[in-house]
């Protein structure tokens, strides 16, 4: 059964325009995916499974819809922003009050980076700078 069935009707015709035409048929892997989706055909199915399948649908497009317009209220009442968004703008505001305070009492000169964690800065050439210091016992092994 590899070639296509003399009895059954093409699928589709195709006409070229050379005036050769070709028949095209279904093939078996395409006869299952359409029965397999028969089933899911409403006209098709019994009472019982008439009432599931769109029981399954109306719940389907509900919890769609729920999911949906909780969204847009989210947005519409401002519960989609952070809890104290409020007190992290107004930080930020005075922030940057004191910036441009700073920037108005020096001029055009040039300004330091802050970092403001950083306390304390070592130098790049001090005695504790780097993970070995300058101990007796390290000349010794050194020498040898």
């Amino acid at each position: 059964m590899s070639g296509p069935r003399k009895s059954a009707t093409p699928k589709r015709v195709i006409h070229f325009a050379d005036g050769d035409t070709m028949e095209e048929y279904s093939t078996e892997e395409e006869e299952e995916k359409e029965d397999q989706n028969s089933a899911y055909d409403p006209s098709k199915l019994s009472w019982r499974s008439y009432f599931w399948f769109w029981a399954g649908q109306v719940a389907s497009n509900s919890i769609s819809t729920c999911e949906f317009l909780g969204e847009r209220f989210a947005v519409f009442f401002g519960l989609s922003e952070p809890k104290y968004q409020y007190v992290l703008n107004e930080y930020r505001r005075t922030q940057d009050k004191e910036v441009d305070k700073e920037t108005e009492g020096n001029g055009p000169e040039a300004q330091d980076a802050k970092i403001p964690n950083e306390k304390c800065h070592l130098g790049a050439g001090g005695q504790e700078y780097g993970a070995i210091s300058s101990r007796g016992g390290l000349l010794a092994d050194s020498s040898s």
